[in-house]
């Protein structure tokens, strides 16, 4: 069983704050990396943002991602906050051209075969400075995601919408 674990899902349904409670109970984690390359972007007068230069992001969202990957531990469950295959879903949901090296690689870089996704969430779903998304483009989203993780043949579960210890015990239970 591949120890590299993909929870994924439209923007604002919680993934971050699982994550969190998973690396609170002592699991390896990798965190999304796309909030940290918005900040830095909006903070240096940057072009590098999903909204302005989505091709740009993409490629440094996935060369971050492929590098998590690479570097996570391979003895013990590995968490993700996002996967490759997302940056696919969103280049593919933008009309963008995928280029044959980000398939190789997501065919080359695996996940266990059992992706967890968080589904839209009305409740909890909040606009940000890094997240501009409105439900209606979250929806589209985490059917991109959906679609994207089974055209590389991986099964999809979705997270209940439980309070966060309830959620992350839902994911232990089903690995």
């Amino acid at each position: 069983m591949k120890k590299k674990i993909v929870i994924t899902g439209a923007p604002g349904t919680g993934k971050t704050t699982i994550i969190n409670q998973l690396k609170k109970l002592g699991h390896s984690c990798s965190m999304e990396i796309s909030r940290e390359i918005i900040t830095e972007q909006i903070a240096s007068g940057g072009e590098v943002l999903p909204w302005k230069n989505l091709e740009a992001f993409s490629l440094s969202v996935f060369s971050l991602r492929k590098a998590q990957y690479i570097n996570a531990s391979t003895d013990s469950l590995h968490f993700f906050d996002r996967g490759l295959l997302d940056v696919i879903a969103y280049m593919k949901l933008e009309g963008l051209a995928v280029s044959d090296n980000y398939k190789e690689d997501c065919e080359k870089y695996k996940y266990n075969t059992t992706v967890f996704y968080t589904p839209i969430w009305k409740e909890i779903y909040k606009n940000d400075t890094q997240r501009k998304e409105d439900m209606e483009s979250a929806i589209a989203i985490e059917k991109a995601l959906i679609t994207t993780y089974k055209s590389f043949g991986y099964s999809i579960i979705p997270i209940p919408q439980l309070p966060t210890a309830e959620r992350v015990d839902f994911i232990l239970s089903k690995i």
